[in-house]
C-alpha cells in the first residue's frame, strides 16, 4: 500500500507540473499575439493611406538610373536640297514675290537664270536659293502657292558622321601644334629647327584645311539649297541660241566638223555598198581565171 501511494504521489506531481507548463506556454502565446496585433494594425494603416501617399519617383527619361544624370545627346546634321517647278501667268511676278517670300525667311538668292520670248517678256526664271534648313519645308510650301506646282523633289543626307569626325580631327591636329610647338623651344641646332619648322607648316597646313571643310559643312547644314523654275502658263520656255564662236579656232571647228562630216558619208556608202561588192567578187574572180586559162591554151591550127 505504501508502494502504491508512493506511485500515486508521483503521478499527481507530474501531472500539476504539466498543467502549469500548459498554462505558461497559452500565456507566452497570448502575449505574442498582443505584441504581433500593434505591428499588423500599423501595416493595415500604412495600406488604408496609400492613396494619400507620394508614389516613389520614377526614372525620367534621357536619365541615368544609377547616377541620375543626363545621356549624352548628338544634333544631326542634316543637308537638305531639293527642286521645284511652278506656273504661273506671269513669271516677272511669280520672282519678285519669290524673292520676298525667300527674305521673308532669311534667306538669299545665290544665282538667277531668266529666259525671254521675242517680244522682251519673260517666260521662265530660274533661281537657286539659299534658305535656312529650319525653313525648308515652309520656303517650298510659299513658293508652291505662287501657281500651279508642277514639279517638286527633296532629299536629305546625314553628315553628322563627317561633322564629328572633322570635330576630332580639328582637336587632334590643334594638340600636335601644341606639342610641335614646344619641341621648337627645344630645338638647338639648325637641322633639328628646319625638320621642326617643315613639320608644324605641314600640321598647320592640315588645320587649315580641315577648318575649311568644317566651315563647308557649317554652311550646307545650316543653309538648305533650293532650285525654283518659274514658267509662263501654256507656254513652253524659249531657248536661247547658243554663242558662235569666230575667228581661227572657229574656221578649225568647222572645218573638221565637215571631215568628219565627209568621213562618215564614205563610210556610211562602203558599208552599203560592201555586200554587193563581195557579190561581184565571188562572181568574177573565177570568170577571170576561166578566161585566163583559155588564152594559155593553144590553138587547134598550130
Amino acid at each position: 500500500m505504501g508502494r502504491i501511494r508512493a506511485v500515486t504521489a508521483v503521478l499527481a506531481t507530474a501531472g500539476i507540473v504539466l498543467l502549469s507548463g500548459c498554462g505558461a506556454g497559452g500565456n507566452s502565446d497570448s502575449s505574442g499575439t498582443s505584441e504581433a496585433a500593434p505591428v499588423q494594425k500599423q501595416g493595415e494603416a500604412s495600406d488604408g493611406n496609400a492613396s494619400n501617399a507620394k508614389p516613389p519617383a520614377q526614372p525620367q527619361a534621357g536619365k541615368s538610373q544609377a547616377s541620375g544624370t543626363d545621356d549624352p545627346t548628338i544634333t544631326r546634321a542634316i543637308i537638305k536640297t531639293g527642286s521645284l517647278t511652278v506656273e504661273g501667268d506671269d513669271v516677272s511676278d511669280m520672282r519678285q514675290k519669290a524673292v520676298l517670300a525667300i527674305a521673308g525667311l532669311d534667306g538669299q538668292v545665290s544665282s538667277e537664270d531668266t529666259g525671254s520670248d521675242p517680244d522682251g517678256k519673260v517666260t521662265r526664271a530660274n533661281l537657286v536659293l539659299k534658305v535656312p534648313t529650319k525653313s525648308f519645308e515652309t520656303a517650298i510650301q510659299r513658293l508652291s502657292d505662287l501657281g500651279k506646282r508642277l514639279q517638286i523633289h527633296q532629299e536629305s543626307t546625314d553628315v553628322t558622321e563627317q561633322v564629328v569626325d572633322v570635330a576630332s580631327r580639328i582637336e587632334s591636329q590643334r594638340a600636335s601644334l601644341e606639342r610641335m610647338r614646344a619641341l621648337m623651344t627645344k630645338a638647338n641646332t639648325i637641322a633639328e629647327i628646319v625638320s621642326v619648322e617643315s613639320e608644324l607648316t605641314r600640321r598647320e597646313s592640315d588645320l587649315e584645311a580641315l577648318l575649311a571643310k568644317q566651315k563647308n559643312l557649317s554652311l550646307q547644314t545650316d543653309l538648305a539649297t533650293l532650285t525654283l523654275t518659274l514658267t509662263e502658263k501654256g507656254k513652253p520656255p524659249v531657248e536661247t541660241e547658243p554663242t558662235q564662236d569666230k575667228g581661227f579656232l572657229a574656221g578649225l571647228k568647222g572645218g573638221w566638223n565637215a571631215f568628219t562630216a565627209v568621213f562618215s558619208a564614205l563610210a556610211t556608202a562602203v558599208g552599203a555598198m560592201l555586200p554587193f561588192l563581195v557579190l561581184l567578187a565571188i562572181i568574177a574572180v573565177p570568170l577571170w581565171r576561166f578566161r585566163h586559162r583559155l588564152r594559155k591554151q593553144p590553138t587547134a591550127g598550130q
